[in-house]
């Protein structure tokens, strides 16, 4: 479990799993509080910029969240993709990538959570701007909510949800028949952490397993990134 020291306003210690501690220094709290379904922390740190953290657990910074993007959002620019559907990403990272395009011509984001993307926009830079873009729509909800009422059609559907919903293996058929189905079978999902201790290959093997009976062309990659302390997980559909 993460731990934070926000009373002070100096430190944040960032827990990537058991064992392994990273601390950062907070230059500056640009933002604290407690939402209804997490903890929201942005703190501005000497080394890595603009960090965003949910529930201690680090999201997005500003030095190296260009990493996580081109993993993530990549594939999809180079294939040129017009409607793309976000699930999670109400930091507006994944977004900022995506709108960086000029193929894309929407981008549905889902987010459950209001107080990040309000958060967000205040705080962290072109993230206000990316959401004001004319191409978004931003819909608050529940993801998987979303996926069993919503009757569109997506050129790919693009994962970034928190590790709290990555740790289960619920709703993963599902997610992956809504791709095959509504997304023309392709999909790049941010999966969790590759590390054994946080539990990176079984996270593998059930996403795997569950892509498998609905998917073709898959393929797992592992990225450091430096902020996290770790190798992360994506895997990609239909190609990518």
């Amino acid at each position: 479990m993460s731990k934070t020291c926000f009373d002070t306003a100096e430190y944040i210690v960032y827990q990537p799993y058991p064992g392994l501690h990273v601390v950062y220094h907070a230059k500056k709290v640009l933002f604290s509080g407690q939402s209804r379904f997490q903890r929201i922390d942005i703190i501005d740190n000497e080394a890595y910029g603009v960090m965003l953290l949910l529930d201690g657990n680090i999201q997005h910074t500003e030095f190296d969240s260009h990493i996580f993007n081109k993993a993530l959002v990549g594939p999809i620019l180079r294939r040129r993709m017009r409607n793309v559907l976000v699930l999670g990403g109400g930091s507006g990272q994944t977004l900022k990538a995506l709108l960086k395009s000029q193929s894309i011509e929407r981008v549905t984001i889902v987010e459950i959570d209001p107080l990040v993307v309000e958060a967000c926009r205040a705080h962290i830079p072109g993230v206000n701007e990316a959401f004001e873009d004319p191409r978004v729509n931003l819909v608050i909800d529940d993801a998987f909510k979303f996926i069993r009422r919503d009757d569109g059609s997506y050129d790919v559907l693009v994962l970034d949800l928190t590790e709290e919903w990555l740790g289960q293996s619920v709703g993963l058929e599902e997610l992956y028949r809504f791709v095959a189905v509504k997304c023309r079978g392709r999909c790049s999902c941010y999966i969790g952490p590759a590390s054994p201790q946080s539990g990176g290959p079984a996270r593998r093997h059930q996403h795997i397993a569950a892509a498998k009976k609905f998917l073709k062309g898959l393929r797992i990659r592992k990225v450091f990134i430096p902020s996290f302390g770790s190798e992360q997980l994506f895997l990609y559909g239909g190609g990518l």
